[in-house]
C-alpha cells in the first residue's frame, strides 16, 4: 500500500519519485535522443482549467509549488500571481511560483489572448499545524514568526519530551513480557496461498516481515491498531491488529525444533523441505549465489540433508544456531536467485527454489510468460489537459502485449478494460500464471514543492535483489526509446513488485504532470516507444540470464 501520498496527483508507485539528480548522465559518444512528438496546436476559447492544485487543496510545499491545467488556446498567455506560466501550443500551462501567502492563500490566473482577458481565482490551504522541531519556513507563506527566546524554549522542551518518551518505550520493551500467545491471520495450508502477514518494524512503519497465515507467537503489546509480537527473544515486530486471531485459553508455546531437511527436484527447481513442527516466523535474505532463511523461535537438530539429485541448482545447505531460538539456514546456489516462494506443507517449512528459465539466444522471450501490468485504477496521477493515468497506461500495455507476443511470448495482463483491480491483485494473478517476468506500466508526477523542470524523465523501481538486474535492463531500454532523462534505477518497497517468485519492475516512464509529455503519451508513436523500450529490456534481461 502507499506509504507517502501527494493528494490528487498520485497513488503508489507514482508518489515515490527519487529526487532529480544534480546533473544528467553523459550520453554516449555520437548517441542522439529520440525527441518528442510535437505538441499539436489549439486555438479554442480561452478558458481556465487547473488540475492542481484543486480548490481548498491543502499544499504541503514549504515556499513554492506548481500549478499545471489548460486555458484552451497555445497562442494565449498566462500569469499566476503575476508571474509567466509556460504555455504550450495544446493551451496546456504549468507554472512554478511561490507560495501565496495566508491567512487566505490564493492563486490569481489571467490567460489573454490579443485584447481578450480571462481571469481566475483558486483558494488554497496550508497545513494547520507544523512540526516544531522543523525549520521555520521562509517565503511568502511564512506564518508569523514567534520570538526567538519562545521558539528557543518550544524546541528545547520538544526535545525534552521525545528523549523522555524514547527512554519510557525503551523500557518498555526491555519490560515487556509476552501477555499471551495470538495466531497471524486464519490458518491456512494451502500451497498456493498468496495471503501473507505483514510484519513492521515499527507502528505504521514500512513492510519488512512477510509471515505465513497460521503461525502462532506471544502476544507483548497492544497499540492502537497495532500489535508488538515476539518473534524470538530478541525481536518483536508490530502486525496489524485486524490480522490477530485469538488462541484457546490456557494454550501454550509449541517447542518448534528443525530437523532433518530434504533438497527434492520440483516441477520449476527444487525445493528445501524442513520439518519444523509447526509454522515459524521467519525472513529471506538473497545473496549473490545463495537464499539465507532466518527461522525465529527455532532450535535446529538437522543431522542429514539429503540431497535428491546429483545436477541440483542446490550446491550446499548449512544452519546455524545463531542463538537459543533462532536459527540461520544457508542455501548454497550455483547461480544467482531467480525466484523463491515459502510455504507450508506437511508440518514442514517448504523453501521452493525456482531454476532460470531456458533461453535461446536468438529468441529471448520465445515460450517465456510475462505479466503486464496496467498501473491503476483506482487513482492515478492527471495531466494538465486532463488524461489520467490509467487511460494512458493501457494502450501502452496493450502495444506493449502484442510487441511481446511477436516476440514469442505469452503475455498476461492485470487488467484489459477501465475497470479497476485491486493493488494486491495484480502480483497475485502474476504468480498463479507462472510467469517469468512482471512489468508494471505507470507514469509519474513530482509531490509538492519539487520543481518540475529540473529533471523529468524516466525511471525504474525493484524490490527484491533478485530482480536489479531486470529493473536495470528496462531502464536503459526505457531510456533509449524514450530519449527522456535517465532518473536511474530506484530501490521501493513497492506492493506490485514485492513478488518473490518472479522478478518484478515497476517502469515510470514519463511525468503525465508535464504538457509535453502528457501530449506525447496520447500519441500512437510515444506509446509504442514507450512499450518497445520495456520489450527490448526485458529481451536484454533474458539473453544476459541464459549467459550466467
Amino acid at each position: 500500500m502507499p506509504r507517502r501520498l501527494v493528494p490528487l496527483l498520485v497513488l503508489v508507485a507514482c508518489t515515490r519519485t527519487a529526487l532529480p539528480p544534480a546533473a544528467p548522465g553523459p550520453a554516449p559518444v555520437g548517441a542522439r535522443r529520440p525527441a518528442l512528438p510535437a505538441v499539436p496546436a489549439v486555438d479554442g476559447p480561452l478558458a481556465i482549467r487547473v488540475v492542481y492544485p484543486r480548490p481548498d487543496q491543502v499544499v504541503t510545499s514549504r515556499d513554492s509549488n506548481f500549478v499545471f491545467g489548460s486555458i484552451g488556446s497555445g497562442r494565449a498567455t498566462l500569469r499566476v500571481n503575476g508571474a509567466p506560466a509556460r504555455v504550450y501550443p495544446n493551451g496546456a500551462f504549468i507554472a512554478f511560483v511561490p507560495n501565496p501567502p495566508g491567512p487566505s492563500p490564493r492563486y490569481e490566473l489571467v490567460a489573454e489572448r490579443g485584447g481578450e482577458s480571462v481571469r481566475s481565482t483558486l483558494s488554497i490551504a496550508y497545513p494547520p499545524a507544523r512540526d516544531a522541531l522543523a525549520p521555520a519556513p521562509t517565503g511568502p507563506a511564512a506564518p508569523v514568526a514567534a520570538k526567538p527566546e519562545a521558539l528557543a524554549t518550544s524546541r528545547a522542551d520538544t526535545l525534552a519530551m521525545l528523549f523522555a518518551r524514547f527512554d519510557s518505550l525503551r523500557g518498555t520493551l526491555a519490560r515487556g513480557e509476552p501477555i499471551g500467545l495470538v495466531q497471524l491471520g486464519a490458518a491456512n495450508a494451502a500451497a498456493d496461498s498468496d495471503r501473507t502477514i505483514i510484519g513492521r518494524p515499527v507502528p505504521g512503519g514500512t513492510y519488512k516481515w512477510f509471515f505465513m497465515p497460521g503461525t502462532v507467537v506471544p502476544l507483548v503489546a497492544r497499540e492502537g491498531g497495532f500489535a508488538r509480537v515476539r518473534l524470538d527473544r530478541d525481536l518483536d515486530v508490530y502486525v496489524d491488529t485486524a490480522d490477530l486471531r485469538d488462541t484457546p485459553a490456557g494454550s501454550a508455546a509449541e517447542r518448534r525444533v528443525s530437523a532433518n531437511m530434504k533438497v527434492r527436484p520440483s516441477r520449476d527447481g527444487v525445493d528445501l523441505v524442513i520439518p519444523i513442527g509447526t509454522r515459524a516466523p521467519y525472513f529471506v535474505e538473497e545473496q549473490d549465489r545463495a537464499i539465507v532463511l532466518t527461522l525465529y523461535g527455532v532450535r535446529a537438530n538437522t543431522d542429514l540433508v539429503n540431497y535428491a539429485e546429483s545436477d541440483s541448482m542446490v550446491r550446499t545447505v548449512e544452519w546455524a544456531q545463531e542463538s537459543a531460538d533462532r536459527a540461520r539456514v544457508t542455501v548454497g546456489l550455483r547461480n544467482s536467485p531467480y525466484g523463491y516462494l515459502v510455504v507450508w506443507e506437511n508440518n514442514a517449512l517448504v523453501l521452493k527454489l525456482r531454476g532460470h528459465p531456458r533461453v535461446d539466444p536468438a529468441r529471448p522471450l520465445a515460450g517465456l510468460a510475462i505479466a503486464v501490468d496496467p498501473g491503476h485504477p483506482p487513482i492515478g496521477a492527471t495531466g494538465p489537459t486532463g488524461l489520467w493515468e490509467p487511460q494512458a497506461t493501457l494502450p501502452i500495455s496493450l502495444r506493449l502485449k502484442t510487441i511481446l507476443e511477436e516476440r514469442g511470448a505469452r503475455v498476461v495482463m492485470t487488467r484489459t478494460t477501465a475497470d479497476p483491480v485491486a493493488l494486491g491483485d495484480r502480483p497475485v494473478i502474476a504468480r498463479r500464471a507462472n510467469v517469468n517476468a512482471f512489468v508494471s506500466i505507470h507514469l509519474n508526477a513530482y509531490p509538492d514543492g519539487v520543481n518540475p523542470f529540473v529533471a523529468p524523465g524516466t525511471g525504474s523501481y525493484f524490490f527484491r535483489a533478485h530482480s536489479e538486474p531486470l529493473a536495470r535492463a528496462v531502464q536503459r531500454g526505457m531510456v533509449a526509446q524514450m530519449g527522456l532523462q535517465d532518473l536511474g534505477v530506484n530501490y521501493d518497497n513497492l506492493a506490485v513488485v514485492r513478488g518473490t517468485w518472479y522478478p518484478a519492475v515497476l517502469c515510470e516512464g514519463a511525468f503525465i504532470m508535464l504538457p509535453d509529455q502528457e501530449a506525447a503519451l496520447r500519441t500512437a508513436e510515444f506509446q509504442d516507444r514507450y512499450a518497445r523500450g520495456v520489450a527490448d529490456g526485458l529481451e536484454s534481461y533474458f539473453r544476459a540470464l541464459n549467459a550466467r
